[in-house]
């Protein structure tokens, strides 16, 4: 006669520790090269956007030279005016959120736009602009 014994195979605690490690220590891979991702497609939206403000902002000066005088305390309301930009609120921010800061550069006389942000950005990540 034959004993129905049915084996039964459970699933450990040590088993289950070992798993959630694995899954959490993927996890904090995916997510510390994600992070990495993210900063570089900050500091290039920045980029274009520094790129844009300056050339939006010489074309405006040169079609109004009166503007040259307060542009660096009105620009926004110079962007938001103009007709080359869609989005004024998307390019008045930086990546990150900050608003930009415009001047006049006394030697050239043309507009220079920076990103406090951008900056530290470039500044803790020289190897991806020195190209």
């Amino acid at each position: 006669m034959r004993k129905n014994t049915i084996q039964r195979r459970f699933v450990t605690l040590i088993e289950m520790m070992i798993v959630m490690f694995l899954i959490a220590l993927i996890t904090a891979v995916v997510a510390y090269n994600y992070r990495g991702s993210l900063d570089e497609g900050k500091a290039f939206k920045t980029s274009t956007a520094i790129t844009k403000l300056e050339t939006i902002l010489n074309l405006e000066v040169a079609k109004h030279p009166d503007l040259s005088g307060r542009i660096a305390s009105d620009w926004q309301s110079v962007i938001r005016a103009s007709p080359l930009v869609q989005d004024p609120n998307a390019l008045i921010k930086d990546g990150w959120g900050e608003d930009f800061q415009v001047g006049i550069n006394q030697d050239t006389g043309g507009i220079e736009v920076s990103s406090r942000k951008y900056n530290e950005y470039k500044s803790t990540h020289l190897t991806l602009f020195n190209k």
